[in-house]
């Protein structure tokens, strides 16, 4: 019995200094965002998939009237996947006004791709463009996303991923909402600047055509039910004929509404957090050492007290460390409010991405009826 206990209590402190470690590399990642002072004019093509988003599409196809960048070397394609509501007329009242607008009408569903994945496939087959962009109607883009953006495309990068802060919502568990987005850039943005970019959003994403078609666009994610984000970015990364940026400017943050209701929050939440299981092999060993550690963590008080001592001092380097970097994240992306709130989202957001993950690997969800 003392043999176990010596043998957890050493793999506490093994798993401890792996996480150590992994947050000063995050450190560094994050420290290695730059800005590369390039302009590059290349031809893109915006494409947005759209379901039943009549009432929540209108601030997005204004803000793309305001884009600054010229006419002649941008289109935007709207895929309207089979809305049951006047979204298609929305979209095409806006269509009809300018030339390098165009809307995609799916009006049977696909055999091969699900959800999302089969609307952007479509929009894309039919992309001009040489970069292609992506975002969500639900979202409001900057003036000059595709100015600053495209910037990044130096000879090299395929991909370049932004970052899509949410909109101020009086929902109480908001504040719980807005940490967990910037929780998803800093893994994005860190993880992309040190080599291996674990994880993206949609709706703030640019790429190569060339390069999305090497590697089989979404038609080689059909296994997947969700995800069309993490995993298209996780098939460039296994591609690897290319880097992979990360674009922290504010002027090219993608700004969101959470969703109307509760329900459409919960399976939000479900549907972001069931692919913590369906990543890469490097990345689902990392997150199972990480999710062994914070069990470990809790644990130790009482099955170990005699390392009581040992465990705190590991606890507040564990706490320094993360508000360190959480604080640095925060101030990159704009996301100050957060500052003071951050030790107390240290304690319960552990709690709130273990119950999330383990629910989101049953895949009780679904993006749209």
């Amino acid at each position: 019995m003392t043999t176990n206990i010596d043998t957890i209590a050493y793999l506490f402190l093994i798993l401890s200094c792996f996480y150590f470690i992994l947050l000063s590399a995050v450190y560094v990642g994050l420290n290695r965002l730059k800005t590369p002072g390039e302009k590059h004019v290349f031809s893109i093509s915006i494409v947005v998939a759209a379901r039943d988003e009549e009432k929540r599409i209108m601030p997005c196809l204004q803000s793309l009237e305001k884009l600054d960048y010229p006419d002649d070397k941008f289109e935007i394609i709207f895929v309207d996947d089979h809305s049951s509501d006047n979204t298609a007329e929305v979209i095409g009242s806006y269509c009809n006004k300018h030339q390098n607008w165009k809307v995609v009408y799916l009006d049977k569903k696909s055999t091969q791709l699900r959800g999302k994945k089969n609307a952007l496939q479509n929009g894309i087959s039919r992309a001009k463009g040489e970069i292609i962009f992506t975002t969500d109607a639900d979202c409001i883009v900057p003036s000059n996303w595709l100015k600053i953006m495209s910037g990044y495309f130096k000879p090299g990068v395929t991909m370049v991923l932004g970052y899509s802060p949410l909109i101020y919502s009086k929902k109480f568990y908001f504040r719980l909402l807005q940490f967990d987005n910037l929780f998803s850039a800093i893994a994005s943005a860190a993880t992309a600047k040190l080599g291996y970019p674990f994880t993206s959003v949609g709706r703030n994403m640019a790429y190569r055509k060339n390069a999305y078609e090497n590697v089989g666009g979404f038609l080689s994610l059909k296994k997947f039910r969700s995800g069309d984000d993490i995993h298209l970015t996780g098939r460039f990364r296994y591609n690897n004929d290319g880097f992979i940026d990360f674009c922290a400017e504010e002027e090219t943050f993608v700004k969101t509404h959470i969703p109307s209701t509760d329900l459409e929050v919960f399976q939000q939440q479900i549907r972001k957090n069931s692919k913590t299981f369906q990543l890469s092999g490097w990345s689902i060993a990392v997150m199972l050492k990480i999710l062994f550690y914070y069990f470990l963590l809790f644990a130790i008080p009482i099955i170990l007290p005699s390392w009581l001592t040992i465990w705190f001092i590991l606890l507040v380097i564990k706490f320094l460390m993360e508000f360190i970097s959480l604080k640095k994240a925060a101030k990159i992306f704009k996301q100050n409010n957060l500052i003071p709130i951050i030790p107390l989202m240290q304690i319960i957001y552990p709690f709130y991405i273990i119950i999330f993950s383990i629910i989101g690997t049953f895949q009780f969800y679904h993006w749209k009826k």
